[in-house]
Order: C-alpha cells, then structure tokens, then sequence
C-alpha cells in the first residue's frame, strides 16, 4: 500500500498549477518547519549522549584541554542534524488552502507511511523559479543564520529542546517571518460543504474530499518503488574546536 501511495503522491505533483510565490513568504515556511523538525529530532536524542568540544589551549602538561557536553547542546551535532533535514525537505510540497488561498508546504506521506490527510484542504501549486527547491531554501536559511542558531542551542543547556527558537531566528533576527503568514483556524477549516462549493466553481478536484482512489484502482508500483526505511537520527560528532 505505501508503495502505491508513493506513486499516487508523485501523480498529484504532475498537476500541480504553476504560480509565482512570494519569495519572503516561502523561506518563512521553510525556517519554521526546519525548527519543527530540529526540535522534533532533539526530543528522541538520549540525554546521556555526550561530545568533546576541543580548544587551542593546553593544560600544564601540555595537554589539550577537552570538555564534554551534551550532543543537543553541540554546534557541531545541531548542524549535522539541520543538514540531514535540509536534504529531507523536498518531501514537502508547496500547497494553498483552499479556504483562504494562504500559502503553505505539507509532506505528501506522513511519517507512517500514508497519504497526508490534509491534502484535501488545499490545492497543490509549483514555483514558477523552479531551480530553487525547499531544499536550497533551508540550506540557505542555515547559511545565512549558522551563528545565531547553534549560539541559541550552545548556550541554553537547560532545555531539551528551544521551543523558542522558530520566533527568535524565523521572526526577530531573519525576519523571514511575519504574524498573518501563521495558518489560522480559517486557513484550516474545510468541509465537505465548502467543498461542493469549490467543485462548482473548479471542477471536480481529485485530491479533494474521498481520499485515495480504491486499492483495486491503485497501480503496482512496488517492483520500481524504493521503500528504504528511513536513517536513524544518529551522526558522527567530530569535537568542537572554540577560539580563544
């Protein structure tokens, strides 16, 4: 079956309406999924984990001098894990709610493996700039703002996650971020009612209310589909090497 759904989400992106998008509007909605999903993977580290952060300086044996602190708290691990969600981006795609036509990115296949249900609220829709992927968006994102979010993690050990670290990059210091690109409850709120309404005017909308065709129309695509469990969420952490 997820093989199937796998094939029918890679149908959806061949129909989607090409429109030009708000650029800003874009790298907000990446800056703050890329929290969501740091966060997310933060939580499922063992607190116990623990890197050397290495300096220049020596003890008086000549020694360097390495000190141990938690992996979630390491510059280095926070940037290998927002690299790893960076590549991981371009299972979103760009959507609009169809209720208030706001902009949006969702995952086609949810984390277990199935059709995200919340496809049927909006209507799928490409950049017109199609060499720049929500992958370049995040990568960018991260480039542009390295210092100020591992400086956010390093120096806040008390917290298992930073729940506030979506307002402090995405809004305050990027400012990416504006309050009335937030969906609301009226971006969200779409009944079998509203759709009728939408089919009069569009056209029957085949990824609309009714879900997935039936698993006897669905195609076997299992032969050609790569269904490779997901990597774990552990990297290799080399130690930190901080300036004097």
């Amino acid at each position: 079956m997820r093989s199937a759904v796998a094939f029918f989400a890679f149908t959806i992106l061949l129909v989607a309406v090409s429109a030009r998008i708000d650029p800003k509007n874009l790298k907000c909605l990446v800056c703050r999924t890329t929290f969501e999903e740091l966060n997310d993977v933060i939580k499922k580290v063992d607190k116990w984990k623990k890197v050397d952060v290495g300096n220049f300086r020596m003890d008086a044996s000549g020694n360097t001098m390495q000190e141990k602190v938690p992996a979630h708290r390491s510059a280095v691990y926070i940037s290998e894990l927002i690299d790893e969600i960076c590549k991981k981006m371009d299972d979103y795609v760009r959507v609009y709610y169809k209720a208030t036509n706001k902009l949006a990115i969702m995952q086609l296949i949810t984390k277990d493996g199935g059709m995200n249900p919340d496809f049927s609220k909006t209507k799928f829709v490409t950049d017109d700039d199609l060499n720049k992927s929500l992958e370049y968006y995040c990568e960018r994102m991260f480039e542009e703002n390295e210092d100020e979010i591992t400086s956010l993690y390093k120096n806040r050990p008390d917290d298992d996650i930073m729940p506030d670290a979506e307002r402090e990059i995405c809004f305050n210091h990027a400012q990416y971020c504006e309050e009335w690109m937030l969906p609301t409850e009226e971006d969200t709120t779409w009944t079998h009612e509203m759709e009728a309404e939408y089919v009069k005017v569009h056209g029957p909308d085949p990824y609309g209310f009714g879900g997935l065709p039936p698993q006897s129309q669905m195609p076997d695509v299992s032969a050609d589909y790569d269904d490779e469990d997901a990597q774990g969420d552990d990297f290799d952490i080399p130690a930190e090497k901080d300036e004097l």
